[in-house]
């Protein structure tokens, strides 16, 4: 039962790692998406940039999480 617990809780964090560094790949990918020229000014070819910081809030939310739960199990 005890190694069945901590085997949850290794999944848990590792999870919440892996959602972590996909939402800040996804953030990466936000920030620099560039849309294609169609006679837009310049700001308005970044379409997906205001999504980024609020991922990557995220993100950053999840790893202090994981680091957390990880440090409540030792």
């Amino acid at each position: 039962m005890f190694q069945r617990g901590m085997l949850l809780k290794f999944k848990t964090e590792f999870s919440l790692l892996l959602l972590a560094i996909i939402l800040y790949i996804v953030s990466a990918f936000c920030y620099s998406y560039e849309a294609p020229w169609e006679d837009n000014l310049p700001v308005l070819n970044y379409p997906y940039r205001d999504f980024a910081i609020p991922l990557a809030g995220v993100a950053s939310a999840l790893l202090v999480i994981a680091a957390i739960l990880y440090s409540k199990r030792r």
